[in-house]
Order: C-alpha cells, then structure tokens, then sequence
C-alpha cells in the first residue's frame, strides 16, 4: 500500500506545462473611493513542479495578469477605471494527496511578486449636456507583492496531467506611487485555472 501511494505521488515528480484563466480582480484599502466594480480579463503563462516528497512539491510560475478595477464616486458618476498589466511570479508550496490511481486533489499556498509592464486609467464626467473623457497613465508602482492561497486538482491522461484550480492573490504593497499615508489601495484577485502538464520524469 505504501509502496503504491510513492509510486502514483511520485507520477509528477517533475512536470511543466502552460495554464491560462480567467481573472477577476478588484481594488482594496481603506480608501478605496465609493464603489467599486471588478476588472474581468485573461491570465496565462506556463508552471514548472517539482515534487519535494511524496505530498509536498514546489511550484514557481511565470504568469501574464491583468488586474485593476473601476471605482464610481459622486464626482464621477461613470466611474474611473485603473487598468495595470502585471509579469507575476508566484512561488507556490503544493501539498497534494493521490486519489485512485488518476486523480490528484491539492492545496497550496505561496509569495508572489509581480512587475508592472503597462498601465493606464479613463474615465468620464457629465456635465449637463457635456460628457468629459479623460485617460492616460497613472503614476503605478513598479513592482507588486503579496500572498497566494488556492486549491484545485489533477487529473492523469496517459503521460499529461489535465489540471484546473482556483486561487486567490492578496496584494500586501500599495498601488499607486502617492505620497500620502492614508493612501492604501490593493490589488485583489480571483482567478480559475487550466492547466496542461507534461511528465519530465520519465
């Protein structure tokens, strides 16, 4: 029994493979102004896994996220919307249990830190009869971190693993290059995954 539980948690002793997801991300902080309504976008990248016992494998990833959010006040009515595109790389500590012969559930939990690569933020003011725009880049910290709590599962096809997951991301640094210490916004993050990986053990 023993000898066959190593041998199946042992089948992804070493895999790689892409993912991609659907994101949902919004802002936090206790000056989040007014309301505010979540930025739905792609995310996708590529994992690579590396068992570290029988349970325990580490998992760093390479991921593309769009995050941001659309934030509706008295003085703007028809919100103002911070759209930032990050490079982040989560390095996650993966605890998963074999089920059967085929089927590997999982919890995991990790750092993150993610590079901004663009950003920019719109919006629109009535005035009367007059509709103002207004968009360009907003002042955005180069670099975001925080922590990374999800849980999902594995499904064995022949030599690949069919994977699919849900995490959530919890920015722990502020947005925005402001210097003002009331100043607290966060990035917030839902994502579900899918992944494909392919067997580098054999």
């Amino acid at each position: 029994l023993l000898a066959g539980f190593s041998n199946r948690a042992n089948a992804q002793e070493l895999s790689f493979g892409p993912k991609i997801g659907y994101t949902n991300s919004t802002l936090a902080g206790n000056d989040a102004p007014g309301e505010t309504e979540g930025r739905s976008n792609f995310t996708g990248g590529f994992f690579f896994k590396a068992n570290a016992g029988e349970i325990v494998s580490i998992q760093p990833e390479i991921l593309y996220s769009k995050r941001g959010a659309t934030t509706i006040t008295d003085d703007d009515p028809d919100g103002i919307a911070l759209n930032v595109d990050y490079l982040q790389i989560p390095l996650l500590i993966k605890a998963q249990v074999p089920v059967g012969e085929t089927v590997f559930p999982f919890v995991y939990a990790g750092p993150y830190g993610a590079f901004e690569l663009d950003n920019n933020f719109n919006s629109q003011e009535v005035i009367g009869p007059f509709v103002f725009s207004g968009e360009g880049k907003a002042d955005v910290n180069d670099f975001d971190y925080g922590v990374v709590l999800g849980a999902g599962m594995d499904f064995q096809v022949g030599g690949l693993f069919l994977g699919f997951d849900a995490r959530y991301d919890i920015g722990m640094t502020k947005i925005l290059k402001i210097d003002d210490e009331e100043q607290d916004l966060k990035n917030r993050a839902f994502t579900i995954f899918a992944s494909l990986g392919v067997n580098l053990g054999d």
